[in-house]
């Protein structure tokens, strides 16, 4: 089996993909390959379960079997186990949106930061930015804000009833604007849930500032390992 640039850990979620969701292959304009990840679930990545660990790395190493030529993740609290599954396997990994903050902060003023939407704000931890390859003193540069107390967001991480677009685009809109007004010092947006993707372009259009999440992550990963050549005149 070949032809999969970028292979796709999955955890068991009962919930509707959007179009620009990492788990919905209409997404990309190029062959995506998805696995699911054995006993993971939206409770255990999200608090960091280190049993699963064992499980994620077996199912990495299978789609790095099927021919994938780096390995990305459909939670950005994968990240919990980043630095343990990169040691692992022989193919690139990037298991969350967030490994891509330290590159955000180098590109900012060294008086700005960036702007983290996230899921749950409770259990992003220093531990996981760690495991991202974000030191102290770049986390001290992020502001976060959660949706766990938003009323459609809720149901992503309970997986309980369904989702509704236009709601739940509004309620990350909210977050966004009460983020960058009451930091005007954002000069990015990271949004760290794979759930949020969707509304990247509306964020954008209404706060005027670059926005960074899985899908900006997993592209620029796909075009690292796909190279081509170039032709033209001189």
């Amino acid at each position: 089996m070949n032809g999969f640039p970028i292979g796709i850990l999955q955890l068991w979620a009962h919930l509707p993909f959007f179009p620009g969701n990492v788990s919905n292959a209409y997404t990309y304009d190029f062959p995506v390959k998805f696995i699911e990840v054995k006993g993971s679930g939206i409770d255990n990545v999200l608090a960091g379960d280190m049993s699963i660990v064992d499980n994620i790395v077996e199912a990495a190493k299978q789609l790095e079997k099927d021919g994938c030529r780096a390995i990305c993740a459909n939670c950005g609290f994968f990240g919990h186990y980043q630095r343990l599954v990169a040691d692992r396997i022989d193919v690139p990994c990037y298991l969350s949106a967030m490994v891509q903050v330290p590159w955000i902060l180098v590109g900012l003023k060294s008086n700005q930061k960036v702007g983290i939407m996230t899921a749950n704000k409770n259990t992003l931890t220093p531990s996981l930015f760690e495991a991202c390859g974000i030191t102290d003193e770049m986390r001290r540069r992020c502001v976060v804000y959660g949706a766990q107390d938003m009323e459609e967001f809720p149901h992503i991480l309970t997986g309980e009833g369904g989702l509704d677009y236009n709601k739940l685009g509004d309620e990350l809109s909210g977050i966004a604007d009460k983020m960058v007004k009451e930091n005007p010092d954002i000069g990015a947006i990271l949004l760290e849930c794979t759930d949020m993707p969707p509304y990247a372009h509306r964020i954008q259009a209404e706060q005027n500032l670059p926005v960074y999440d899985a899908i900006t992550l997993i592209k620029y990963v796909k075009s690292t390992v796909t190279q081509t050549p170039y032709y033209g005149f001189l």
